[in-house]
């Protein structure tokens, strides 16, 4: 019996993430840990996200100042790589083009943070 060759389509990977790294990224984390906006230094808005998604809420309403803030800071990039422990979801939302501000750029980081979950989930059992 001839065996058919293993045919892949191209740029179609499969996901590499383990279900273990895949619910530690999908976890909520303590308060303390948590993403703490500010519209500026010393200025809290008083919203504070525990997980990616509660992070995807909190996009939405959060004042736009502080998305410019903190994405000009790479505050996001930095949390989600290390306290979430997602370095491929940080590394796509470090390539956001430096150029968007306001509601463009809240679009875009709740666009990549909403596709980067629906794919975790899906990913798991």
């Amino acid at each position: 019996m001839v065996s058919k060759p293993s045919i892949s389509k191209p740029g179609v990977r499969k996901s590499t993430l383990s279900e273990d790294r895949t619910s530690t990224i999908l976890r909520s984390v303590s308060e303390k840990e948590g993403f703490h906006f500010y519209r500026a230094v010393g200025e809290p808005t008083g919203e504070t996200a525990v997980s990616l998604a509660d992070f995807a809420k909190k996009m939405k309403y959060v004042n736009v100042r502080s998305v410019n803030f903190h994405f000009y800071r790479k505050d996001f990039e930095t949390w989600i790589r290390d306290v979430i422990g997602d370095a491929e979801l940080a590394l796509r939302i470090s390539r956001i083009r430096v150029d968007l501000q306001g509601e463009a750029l809240r679009n875009e980081i709740m666009r990549i943070v909403k596709v980067r979950i629906d794919k975790l989930k899906a990913a798991q059992p």
